[in-house]
């Protein structure tokens, strides 16, 4: 349930940020760069760890 709920504020907060990327005047869009800095490091980072994740895990309910 709390995974639901990150999730869920992960994705506002992104829809959020494109929302306010339109309607800002220019000058004030400085304030948006750290995030796309931020998550330009970041994003590689989690993309490898969640790729690694995939191929290591193994599924433990085999319906057959």
């Amino acid at each position: 349930m709390l995974l639901k709920i990150f999730i869920a504020l992960i994705v506002i907060v992104g829809v959020l940020v494109g929302i306010l990327a339109l309607a800002l005047p220019r000058d004030q869009i400085v304030h948006l760069i750290v995030f796309r800095d931020f998550f330009d490091v970041s994003l590689p980072i989690l993309a490898f760890g969640a790729l690694i994740k995939y191929l290591c895990s193994c599924p433990h309910n085999h319906k057959q």
